[in-house]
């Protein structure tokens, strides 16, 4: 009974020095977000078109920020039309500058990217979307399907009135 309750304390003794002791891995910060430390976001202005067989034009405007809200120079954003938000196919029922149905764009030094976006002249629906997502590897990918994880990205929600003359 002496060995055993000896040898139950050495082995007591035993785990209880060599169990893990953390003192050189420093946990990461606890309001740093995860993925690639990007937030893009995107308006227009107006949001509302009143589609009535005129082209009328909305300044579409993005900022690209790292994750303590300082800005990101020098990073290219593109932008599509969509039909809606689940939708991976484009649309070219408006145009952007240069009369292109999508558009790459750089951030200026505060991040920014201000585009104009020209209207349908048709009613196609009651909306769309201007999908725009960061350029990585001269690639613009789109969410989860394309395999490398999340890119940073913004649907900007357009709204449509068909309005007669």
């Amino acid at each position: 009974m002496k060995k055993t309750l000896g040898m139950i304390l050495l082995i007591a003794l035993v785990f209880g020095f060599s169990s893990c002791k953390r003192a050189d891995v420093v946990d990461p910060p606890w309001d740093g977000p995860v993925g690639f430390y990007i937030l893009l976001e995107g308006s227009v202005n107006p949001a509302l078109l009143l589609i009535d067989g005129h082209t009328h034009a909305s300044q579409i405007y993005v900022r690209v920020t790292d994750s303590k809200g300082n800005p990101l120079a020098g990073e290219t954003v593109f932008l599509e039309q969509l039909e809606n938000s689940t939708s991976h196919s484009q649309v070219d029922w408006g145009y952007f500058s240069g009369g292109y149905p999508s558009i790459k764009k750089i951030t200026n030094a505060n991040g920014e990217i201000n585009v104009n976006f020209y209207w349908p002249t048709e009613w196609h629906g009651s909306g769309m979307f201007i999908h725009a997502l960061m350029v990585i590897g001269d690639r613009a990918y789109r969410g989860s399907l394309s395999g490398v994880g999340n890119v940073p990205e913004d649907f900007i929600s357009l709204t449509m009135v068909y309005a007669p003359n």
